[in-house]
């Protein structure tokens, strides 16, 4: 799959968002970034569920 397959989700004053940015920022990861250990994120309830279920 291509990115430009991918939309891009822009939530960036989501709290969920913000925290998911920050705890993988720390960890040299980007969200929807172009490195090959960043995440494509499609759906902006994603963070949500992950911090709250893991």
């Amino acid at each position: 799959m291509s990115s430009s397959c991918i939309e891009e989700v822009s939530v960036p004053d989501d709290n969920w968002y913000r925290i998911a940015n920050e705890l993988l920022s720390r960890a040299g990861i980007a969200i929807n970034g172009s490195a090959p250990a960043d995440i494509r994120v499609k759906n902006p309830d994603f963070f949500k569920r992950v911090l709250q279920e893991g």
